[in-house]
């Protein structure tokens, strides 16, 4: 830990002393890991108390998402630090935040708007390096293979789809290649910004539309495009674990899609039966029910915002009457979680192997219910 006059107050009685560097009215600190929990209040409040120097400061707080303002600002750790303890404290940084000592901070009673603001800067922050979380990690890449195979076998006759939560593009780009046109809906404007340029290195920026909204405002493009649309609609692993308007999702998207237009969600499971069996043999039974509350917290997941796990059966439930489901899919239920990816090495001689069984049990009742996540596959009714 830096030696340091800083103290960030995370709640009464609560003290995380830090390294930081201060530049007039701003002072700009550092968390080096991905699971650092004393970031998360701060950023979803939009302010901060801190002592600095024995005196008690308030301000708005910000991360920053911006490479050009993060580079300035490492730089200035490392010129405080110098470069033993700079590489020791800060070489990878996951985030750096910047507090706004005096300016005004926004009121508790905005709370849900903040927590939009939130998200969209957690995502923006790791909008670059995206790419390297799902295809950096064996688990993450099968996630996104089993979706594109049915994304593909289910939208065969449609050419028009809308995706919400579109990320890096890693489903997009197979879609845009195959001919599709797609309207990619995104909170963050930097992950946007990351497939457009992709679509156009590629050619197929003809086939691409995005728009920055969050999954809870997706009635907006109705004004835009019109009712009945689309031919399809999908959304994988994020948005909808991510959305706490959740409920304002069926009913737009049962106006923008066509008549028994599909749509496929990907969700992170409130049932994964891994992790049940796996925790609860080590007697960590917190970690067993990890999933059943109304959220699972940074910390407790292994994401960096909050998430909230849904089963099958209740995901099915909010999107009724406008939807009905046709096939649960598990993915993946026999393999690993992404997280504990080290227990997959184990078995290198028998993993594709396993893959083959994983993909075969995780169609099969009861199995399809009890993956790390699911896909569901609904149809819109009249």
């Amino acid at each position: 830990m830096p030696e340091t006059s800083l103290k960030l107050r995370v709640t009464e009685g609560h003290e995380v002393p830090l390294g930081y560097v201060r530049e007039g009215n701003e002072v700009h600190l550092i968390a080096r890991e991905k699971t650092a929990l004393w970031p998360v209040p701060i950023l979803r409040a939009g302010r901060a108390l801190l002592i600095v120097e024995g005196e008690q400061v308030t301000g708005a707080t910000e991360l920053v998402t911006e490479e050009a303002q993060k580079t300035r600002i490492l730089s200035l750790f490392l010129s405080k630090y110098g470069g033993p303890r700079f590489q020791e404290w800060y070489g990878s940084p996951y985030r750096v935040l910047t507090v706004h000592l005096g300016q005004k901070t926004p009121d508790p009673s905005e709370g849900n708007s903040r927590y939009y603001e939130w998200l969209r800067s957690e995502f923006d922050n790791v909008a670059y390096v995206y790419d390297h979380h799902i295809f950096g990690n064996k688990i993450n890449t099968l996630l996104r293979d089993r979706s594109l195979e049915l994304l593909r076998k289910v939208f065969a006759p449609a050419h028009h789809i809308v995706e919400i939560g579109c990320g890096s593009g890693a489903e997009t780009l197979s879609l845009l290649e195959e001919g599709k046109e797609v309207v990619a809906v995104d909170i963050s404007p930097k992950m946007l910004e990351v497939i457009s340029q992709k679509a156009k290195e590629r050619g197929l920026s003809e086939r691409l539309r995005t728009v920055n909204l969050p999954a809870r405002d997706l009635s907006h493009l109705i004004s835009t495009f019109g009712p009945g649309s689309f031919d399809a609609g999908y959304s994988t692993y994020g948005a909808l674990n991510s959305e706490p308007g959740i409920r304002s999702l069926p009913p737009a998207l049962h106006t923008l899609l066509r008549p028994s237009g599909p749509f496929v969600a990907g969700a992170y499971n409130r049932w994964c039966l891994f992790e049940m069996l796996g925790y609860g043999l080590r007697g960590k039974w917190g970690r067993v029910l990890g999933r059943i509350g109304s959220s699972v917290p940074v910390g407790s997941s292994r994401f960096c915002i909050d998430v909230f796990a849904y089963s099958a059966p209740y995901l099915g439930s909010l999107f009724r009457p406008y939807f009905r489901v046709e096939r649960v899919e598990g993915v993946p239920f026999l393999l690993p979680p992404s997280d504990l990816v080290k227990y997959l090495d184990k078995f290198q001689r028998r993993e594709m192997t396993l893959r083959r069984w994983d993909k075969a049990l995780g169609k099969t009742w009861p199995f399809n219910y009890l993956g790390d996540h699911f896909l569901l596959t609904m149809r819109r009714v009249p």
